[in-house]
C-alpha cells in the first residue's frame, strides 16, 4: 500500500484513514483535431498539465488516501490506460484491476492525437465502468461514494466514419447520462474548448458543460481533484461555479495585464 508522511507525521495511505473511495474516470479527446493549431495544440498542453497535476496532488494526503482515477483516451476507437502495462489498451485487452489507480500510484503516458472524435461510445463506455466500480468495491464493503465523469474534449462528437452528431443522434445516449446521475450512479462534467459544438455538449451535460476558450488544463485537473475533497457531495452545479468563477478570473487577470504593457 502507498503511504505518505502527514503533518503529525503519521502515515496516510491509500484507503486508510479515511471513509470513503471517490472514483475519477478522465475521458481525453485525443482526435486529430487536438493538433490544431500546431503552434500551440491543445494535446500539447494537456500533456503537460496531466504531469504538473498529478505532480501536485501527491502530497494531498486527504486526496491520496481516498481518489482514484482512470484514464480514458477516444478517437477513432476508445482505449483504457492499464496501469499495470503502463500503456492504453483496448478495454477488452486491459486488466480490469488494473484500471484504477491512487493518484500517487498513476504516472500518466504521453498522449498523442489523431483519428476521429468517437465520444459516445467513450461515454458508454465510462457509465459502465463507473456502476461497476461502484459495484465492485460495495461488494468488497469499501465505502464508496459516486463517480465523477470528466469529459476534456475540443470538438464535437463523430461516428466510426467521421460524421458529424448532432444533438438528436447522441440524445439516447444523453438520456443514459441523466438517468444515471439521477440515480445517483455518477456525475458527468464537460470541459470544450475550440470551438466545441455547445448544443451537442449541453445534451450531455445540461447544468455541467463548460466552453472554455482559454482553458488551462492544469487548473482544470486541480478543481477535479480538489471536488473529490467533498466526499462525492459536492453538488455539479456547485463545481460548474468554481470553473466559471476561474475563467471569469483569468480573463480579467488578463485584460489588467494588457492595460499595463
Amino acid at each position: 500500500m502507498t503511504t505518505a508522511t502527514g503533518a503529525t507525521g503519521t502515515r496516510i495511505g491509500f484507503g486508510s484513514g479515511w471513509d470513503e473511495r471517490q472514483p475519477v474516470i478522465v475521458l481525453l479527446d485525443t482526435s486529430a483535431s487536438m493538433n490544431r493549431p500546431a503552434h500551440d495544440p491543445p494535446i500539447a498542453s494537456l500533456n503537460r498539465a496531466l504531469t504538473r497535476g498529478f505532480d501536485a496532488v501527491r502530497d494531498r494526503d486527504r486526496l491520496r488516501s481516498r481518489v482514484e482515477v482512470c484514464l480514458v483516451a477516444f478517437d477513432s476507437r476508445v482505449r483504457v490506460f492499464d496501469i499495470a502495462a503502463g500503456a492504453f489498451r483496448p478495454p477488452e485487452e486491459a486488466d480490469r484491476e488494473a484500471l484504477f489507480s491512487p493518484l500517487d500510484g498513476l504516472r500518466p503516458p504521453e498522449l498523442t492525437a489523431g483519428g476521429y472524435t468517437c465520444m459516445v461510445p467513450a461515454l458508454r463506455f465510462a457509465l459502465d465502468l463507473a456502476r461497476r466500480r461502484r459495484r465492485d468495491l460495495s461488494a468488497r464493503q469499501v465505502p464508496v461514494v459516486r463517480p465523477l465523469i470528466w469529459l476534456l474534449t475540443d470538438g464535437a462528437p463523430s461516428d466510426e466514419a467521421g460524421a458529424r452528431l448532432g444533438a438528436a443522434e447522441i440524445a439516447a445516449t444523453a438520456e443514459q447520462l441523466r438517468q444515471a446521475e439521477h440515480d445517483d450512479e455518477c456525475v458527468l462534467f464537460v470541459i470544450g474548448v475550440r470551438g466545441a459544438d455547445r448544443e451537442v455538449l449541453e445534451a450531455l451535460a445540461p447544468q455541467a458543460t463548460h466552453l472554455l476558450e482559454d482553458l488551462d488544463f492544469g487548473r482544470i485537473l486541480d478543481i477535479v481533484f480538489q471536488s473529490s475533497d467533498r466526499t462525492g457531495h459536492l453538488r455539479a452545479t456547485e463545481i460548474s461555479d468554481r470553473l466559471r468563477t476561474h475563467a471569469e478570473n483569468a480573463r480579467t487577470l488578463d485584460s489588467l495585464e494588457g492595460d499595463h504593457r
